[in-house]
């Protein structure tokens, strides 16, 4: 079986979290390029594409993740995809006509053991990161997401949720520049639609006062990322 048709049952042990800034009013034109041009190859190569996003009302951003079973094959691909294929030779200077950075990437790995790529290939609308800097208080940080904080929101029948680290590993394509923060805790949590989402997130928003003061006390900042789902316009 090809990697192509492996691709919806893959064991990720790598992910890339690419945040693009794109030049203006240029993100549906770079999002239908990109799927086009590039997907399908990527897939059949070895670097899998598990989510294409925008970010609501934004017009220059294009977010994706890009998911490895090991860096060793993380190496392959990028050798194989940027310096040898025939596709990027053809296409790339196209993409990068319209981008301005396409730097701002987290290089993670799972909290815990591989993630099946069926978890971040997701048919709901809206996909929301969370990013939390964890100052020399990761590990305590872990520990109340395992014993309070997903209980808690699987009380509240948030279950579609994977956690990851950095991987802290050297990056061995130092062409494509990534962010490696010993200190960074990454949430991916998926949600139905837009009413789902600040509907759970208005209860998350009243989690008990325990837990509220343990999570002030041990993130150092929380920043989320919301995406639109594009997938869906390219199953359609």
């Amino acid at each position: 079986m090809s990697n192509l048709a492996q691709q919806d049952s893959v064991n990720i042990k790598v992910l890339e979290i690419r945040n693009y800034l794109l030049k203006p009013n240029l993100v549906d034109k770079f999002s239908d390029y990109f799927h086009s041009k590039f997907v399908d190859q990527m897939n059949e190569m070895g670097g899998y594409t598990l989510g294409e996003f925008k970010i609501n009302s934004v017009n220059d951003r294009f977010v994706w993740f890009r998911g490895f079973t090991d860096m060793k094959t993380r190496l392959k691909f990028l050798n194989d995809f940027y310096i040898d294929s025939a596709t990027w030779k053809e296409y790339g200077k196209g993409a990068n006509q319209m981008m301005i950075n396409s730097d701002n990437v987290c290089l993670l790995r799972p909290l815990k053991k591989e993630i099946n790529s069926g978890l971040l290939k997701t048919d709901k609308t809206i996909t929301v990161v969370d990013f939390y800097i964890c100052n020399s208080t990761l590990e305590k940080v872990i520990d109340l997401f395992d014993t309070t904080y997903i209980p808690f929101l699987k009380n509240l029948e948030i279950e579609d949720i994977t956690l990851w680290v950095s991987e802290m590993t050297e990056n061995d394509f130092p062409r494509l520049p990534v962010f490696q923060d010993k200190n960074l805790l990454v949430s991916i949590t998926h949600y139905k639609d837009e009413n789902d989402f600040y509907t759970k997130q208005n209860e998350i928003d009243n989690m008990p006062s325990d837990l509220k003061k343990s999570m002030q006390e041990l993130v150092t900042t929380q920043n989320k990322l919301m995406l639109l789902n594009l997938n869906l316009k390219n199953l359609s």
